[in-house]
């Protein structure tokens, strides 16, 4: 059993060798670990480690050929990219990250002035590449991301002006949501059509919870949320590519929801949020959907020791893995925090701990 045949059977619910793994760590953290296993490339990473699964984002991507740079700096420090999104990168004790800033849609008052942005189109991407490219990761499963209907027009508008949108100006909401989904569905059926069967899984990203609470209320995910997605869901599956959906906090007002309209996996399952519970989610809803995730990267992954993230991991094999239905991997991308240490005893815990 290869690792795209791993995940699958994952997905369906069928028999496994073992539990898959996904690896989700940001770039600056990849640059890391490579550096520190001494490997030559990133596919020789994924092997020493015995991922199964990876997102393609940065290293199987399409050719930009807009009219106009995909991203240009407009400030020190801040740069803008081709979806109007603005950056800025800051030093943090741990090194440079980049954080969202001056949301260019905070002060629109209508959906003219929506229209009026120079959206990027479909046909400035060029996915004739993929293919080859491909061809270094056979025998993976690659993950496509990331769609969004709700996150990425936060964006552009600012949280708090698209959390009021919805209440009070519900048509200017839609239409960012609509700008976004028509753009993913096409932009994902072009990629899927250039690269038939070798995409598993595509990701849509759309934080709707907190810590302690959901973001939205659930009479706002079935008018705003849900549909967008279902458009999504069904084209990715009308290629036979599986769907992911992510969103951080709790999120347990949702998940029907979801199973409803199709998605296929659940991530990240941040078990420190309240009602994440992965014995719960599971008991509720495990035999319904794949659970994908897991591994605390609030405390465990960043503050524990190697035994902390081994103990963590065969609980949550032991736990999530019964009965298949389960992916393991952080419940959110790796960063700088996170002990070289704990990313190896990560992986090696999952590829010797049988269920």
């Amino acid at each position: 059993m290869n690792s795209q045949e791993r995940i699958l059977a994952a997905i369906n619910g069928e028999s496994l060798d073992r539990v898959p793994c996904s690896y989700y760590a940001t770039h600056t953290v990849t640059r890391k670990l490579t550096s520190y296993l001494q490997a030559s490339n990133f596919r020789e990473v994924l092997d020493r480690l015995n991922i199964d699964m990876f997102n393609i984002r940065g290293f199987i991507d399409p050719i930009w050929k807009g009219p106009f740079p995909k991203e240009r700096i407009i400030a020190e420090n801040v740069t803008e990219n081709h979806f109007g999104w603005r950056t800025k990168k800051v030093q943090t004790a741990l090194g440079i990250e980049e954080f969202q800033c001056d949301h260019i849609f905070a002060g629109a008052q209508t959906e003219d002035e929506i229209e009026q942005f120079n959206w990027p189109e479909v046909d400035w991407f060029d996915f004739a590449a993929m293919p080859e490219q491909i061809r270094n990761y056979e025998g993976l499963a690659l993950m496509a991301l990331s769609a969004s209907v709700f996150q990425h027009p936060t964006m552009v508008r600012g949280l708090d002006n698209f959390l009021c949108d919805m209440y009070i100006n519900p048509s200017l909401a839609a239409c960012l949501m609509d700008k976004y989904t028509d753009f993913y569905v096409k932009y994902y059926d072009k990629m899927f059509s250039a690269c038939p069967g070798t995409i598993t899984v595509l990701k849509i990203s759309d934080d709707i919870g907190m810590q302690d609470r959901p973001l939205i209320r659930l009479n706002q995910f079935e008018e705003f949320i849900k549909p967008n997605i279902k458009r999504i869901v069904d084209m990715a599956h009308s290629h036979g590519v599986k769907v992911m959906f992510h969103s951080c906090g709790c999120i347990v007002d949702f998940i029907d929801g979801l199973i409803e309209i199709g998605i296929d996996i659940l991530d990240p399952i941040q078990v420190r949020a309240r009602d994440m519970d992965p014995a719960a989610i599971k008991q509720r809803f495990g035999s319904r959907i794949c659970l994908h995730g897991a591994v605390d990267i609030q405390w465990t992954m960043p503050e524990g020791t190697p035994e902390d993230v081994e103990n963590e991991v065969r609980e949550r094999i032991a736990v999530l893995g019964r009965g298949g239905k389960y992916i393991i991997s952080p419940c959110h991308a790796l960063q700088q925090d996170v002990p070289m240490e704990n990313i190896l005893t990560l992986y090696e815990t999952i590829h010797h701990c049988q269920l």
